[in-house]
Order: C-alpha cells, then sequence, then structure tokens
C-alpha cells in the first residue's frame, strides 16, 4: 500500500555541522540581499501602489487561541497560545497547497494535516529552540530533563555536578523560549517540491523585491517574518513573528496572521510598514519561496510521480 508524503516526513532539525554551517550561510546571504533590495527603494514603494494581486484568502484560519492546543506546552518553554506561530503559519501554508493542488499531487501528498499533527511534528522533530535563562547555548528537545541538559554541556563542570533539575534552574534560570527554527518552513517547502536538490536557505527564500512581487502576480503566498513592534505598531510588542503574504491591494499588504482572531485573521496594513518589519532584524529578515513546492504540486502528474 502506498504511503502518502506528508508533514510526518520532515527530517530532524538536527544536521551534520558542515550543513548547518552552509544553511546559515545561505541565511545571512539571502537576508542581507533582501534588506539590499528594500534600502534600494530608498523609500519608494509607488511600484506597489496600482497592484492588485495575490492568493484567495482562505475559507479558515487555525488561531493561537482555538482551546484544543492552545494550553498545550509548546515544546520545552511556553503553551501554544503564546508561542505556536510558526506551527500555524505551516499550517497555513499547507492549506494553501492543498487549493492549487492537481488532483494527482491530492492523491500522493498528505495535504490537509490536522493543526495537532503539526504541532507535534515540528516539536518532536527539534525545531523548537530554548535555553536556559541565564546561560548561553540553544538547544531543541521537547522536553527539559536533566540528562538532556548535561548532554548539551558535557564540559561544563558546574552542569555535571547537578544532582536535579531543580539544581540547574537555581543556578542558570528556568528554560527561556528562542522562537522557533527558521529551517522549519524551509524543510516543508524542500517536502512538498520533491526536490532533493534544492538548498535549503538558498533555494527556499526570496532574496529581492521583484521576486517577491513576482510569486504575488502569479497567486503564490508569501511567508515572512516580522517584527512585532513595527508589525502591530506597538513598541510594547517585542519579539518575532511568523505570518503569511497573501496579497497586494492599492499599496497595502494583505495578511493572514494566526494571532489576530477578532479580524479573522486577517490584517491588512501599508507595504512600507511590513517592509520595515522584516528587515528591522539585523540578519533576520526571512522571505520564503514556496515557488518549487508550488511547481510540483500544481503540475504533478502520476507519471511524473513515478519516473
Amino acid at each position: 500500500m502506498f504511503n502518502t508524503i506528508g508533514i510526518k516526513d520532515i527530517p530532524c532539525c538536527r544536521v551534520l555541522r558542515e550543513e548547518h554551517i552552509k544553511r546559515s550561510d545561505f541565511q545571512k546571504d539571502s537576508s542581507e540581499k533582501f534588506v539590499q533590495s528594500v534600502k534600494e527603494l530608498s523609500g519608494n514603494y509607488s511600484i506597489f501602489n496600482n497592484l492588485d494581486c495575490g492568493a484567495d484568502l482562505p475559507d479558515t484560519v487555525p488561531f493561537a487561541s482555538n482551546p484544543k492546543w492552545k494550553d498545550m506546552p509548546f515544546g520545552a518553554v511556553n503553551t501554544c497560545e503564546n508561542a505556536s506561530c510558526g506551527a500555524l503559519q505551516a499550517s497555513v501554508v499547507i492549506s494553501y497547497f492543498n487549493n492549487i493542488a492537481s488532483p494527482s499531487a491530492k492523491h500522493f501528498f498528505e495535504l490537509t494535516p490536522p493543526v495537532l499533527s503539526i504541532i507535534d511534528t515540528l516539536v518532536n522533530k527539534m525545531y523548537r529552540s530554548w535555553k536556559l535563562q541565564n546561560k548561553s547555548g540553544v538547544m531543541s528537545t521537547p522536553v527539559a530533563t536533566l540528562d538532556t541538559i548535561k548532554e548539551r554541556f558535557p564540559d561544563d563542570e558546574e552542569v555535571q555536578t547537578c544532582k536535579s533539575l531543580n539544581e540547574i534552574f537555581e543556578r542558570f534560570g528556568e528554560p527561556s523560549g528562542v522562537g522557533t527554527n527558521f529551517f522549519w518552513l524551509d524543510n516543508v517547502i524542500k517536502l512538498f517540491s520533491l526536490d532533493d536538490k534544492l538548498e535549503i536557505g538558498r533555494d527556499t527564500r526570496i532574496s529581492s523585491v521583484g521576486k517577491l512581487i513576482q510569486n504575488l502576480a502569479r497567486g503564490i503566498v508569501v511567508p515572512i517574518r516580522v517584527e512585532n513592534f513595527i508589525y502591530l505598531g506597538d513598541s510594547n510588542h517585542k519579539g518575532g513573528h511568523y505570518v503569511t503574504w497573501f496579497a497586494v491591494k492599492n499599496g497595502n499588504a494583505v495578511i493572514v496572521d494566526t494571532a489576530m482572531e477578532k479580524s479573522c485573521g486577517i490584517y491588512t496594513i501599508p507595504v512600507r510598514q511590513v517592509m520595515d518589519a522584516i528587515t528591522a532584524g539585523p540578519g533576520m529578515a526571512v522571505v520564503w519561496d514556496v515557488e518549487p513546492a508550488v511547481s510540483t504540486l500544481s503540475n504533478l502528474t502520476i507519471n511524473q510521480f513515478f519516473s
């Protein structure tokens, strides 16, 4: 019996050191190129003023406040209500994939996974990062245990002499969230593209404003990371957030945001504001290119799948 390809097939976050360095270099390069492309506009976003394009908005949006998962732990730190935007963004993107997929693609791929399955996969494949509040060194295990912390710091005598998890916390602070690993969505894109040669962090990213516009003009969604204080226009909201840019209408970006239940998940803001929110954090401009997956899913035939 044929097993469909789906979120369960995402590889573990942990890779060989050489691969991690390569991906990190790609991430840095794509981020810097996108920031430079935005700078070249010199604050003039008139290119967006007459655009009216994008993907159809979803019928439903998975909200962080859904009682089905909001109080669940999201890995070792925090709850799904407060920290699961990376998983919920992936749910929005996969739902979009389902809308554009060919009949053959829907036969071979699982394109309607439950949100809980996406959350479970992200956490257990170690894409949820955390650290001890007063100690440098990122971890990604689904839960904080004495053994996993000792394994992370094998040469730290102070860590190794701790006899309990409480002692670890007393010395180094409680677990603190770092965020969902950037490469989580890259791996989602690669999985649904069926392209083993796709380079994570390079072929799964958008590096210019022109390419971003091109994708939106073709009805391809653009997942992005934003800095909340600019994105929401509120200096009290710190940290990053994962959302999906669906369309442009008369100089405004139409965003699907899983944190905005009051507006049915739709947030419309000026393009200038969303661009500033993307590029605000040094080295943190992350704009994903889902076109490789869209190309595969929209054109796949039975013969192509088995070729």
